[in-house]
């Protein structure tokens, strides 16, 4: 018997998304990954052979081949190796216009999920057929773009079935409007220089804030509450990303970088990127030409 279906006019479907920097990779001992932020992206990460540490916030994790980590999106993490002599991964960042879906990962994500775990069982294997077919079909769009899908659909149905825990912060369509004012501070095209030391030792917040219509205090308090960190330290984390992005991907001078991120000293941006990264910025740049740094989105 067939199935009668009543008249009813869908909505449309729309959804943009991109497999942002794939890759696998073979790093050995005293490898440091530097930590980062991603903003509207999460990433997973997949040891295929090794013991790396994982630190997620301010949570560490041995995660030794086979096991999963993702990294919800605005959360500060950090990968090293400490012990073993090599360690390969395959990692992708995902960015899709769905801020509902990045607050549910956000609210509901667990970071580490070893080989036992139900959702390690569940996508691991579509995340190898994935990696699979990034290398044997690299050019096979619709392949990889389904294969991305199932992951996503996958994931979501998991984080969905716990969503009893979601987080009412998390639905805040605002708070991802100041991330973003935050970020557009920092992350702008190549010929633009948006940040000054005056703006930045000023109060931008407030300047932030008046623009959303709402207070400084809820401002801070509403993005604290989404992300787990203040404004404040976004912000420098952002900074810290767009200097050794461009120290590595560009061939401005260290002084116009120093400019470019609002410092208009160049010993003052000198003595904090050594803070960052435990090195002069003219010594991370000469030791990570061959890098390809892909922090943002």
């Amino acid at each position: 018997m067939n199935t009668i279906y009543p008249d009813i006019m869908f909505p449309h479907i729309r959804s943009e998304i991109c497999l942002f920097a794939p890759h696998t990779r073979t790093v050995d001992k005293g490898w440091i990954c530097g930590r980062h932020v991603h903003h509207m992206m999460f990433e997973v990460l997949l040891v295929l052979d090794g013991v790396q540490t994982a630190i997620l916030g301010a949570s560490e994790y041995e995660q030794q081949a086979g096991d999963l980590i993702i990294v919800s999106p605005m959360q500060p993490h950090d990968f090293q190796v400490r012990q073993a002599e090599k360690v390969s991964f395959f990692t992708l960042h995902i960015h899709i216009e769905e801020p509902w879906l990045l607050h549910l990962i956000g609210a509901e994500n667990q970071g580490f999920y070893p080989t036992d775990h139900p959702l390690n069982k569940t996508l691991v294997p579509y995340i190898r057929n994935l990696m699979d077919t990034l290398f044997e079909r690299p050019d096979s769009k619709m392949s990889l773009l389904r294969g991305l899908y199932t992951i996503l659909d996958e994931l979501q149905n998991y984080m969905i079935s716990g969503s009893n825990r979601f987080h009412p912060a998390y639905h805040s369509e605002l708070s991802s409007r100041v991330a973003r004012e935050i970020q557009s501070l920092v992350l702008r095209s190549d010929d633009a220089i948006t940040l000054t030391e005056d703006n930045l030792t000023g109060d931008w917040l407030e300047g932030i804030a008046r623009k959303l219509g709402i207070s400084r205090r809820h401002c801070h308090r509403l993005f604290r509450e989404s992300y787990g960190i203040p404004p404040q330290k976004y912000l420098m984390m952002l900074k810290q990303q767009e200097a050794m992005h461009m120290l590595v991907t560009s061939n401005d001078s260290i002084e116009r970088i120093a400019h470019r991120i609002g410092y208009e000293n160049v010993q003052s941006f000198s003595r904090q990127f050594t803070s960052w990264a435990g090195c002069t910025p003219g010594v991370f740049r000469k030791n990570n030409s061959s890098e390809s740094f892909e922090f943002k989105n």
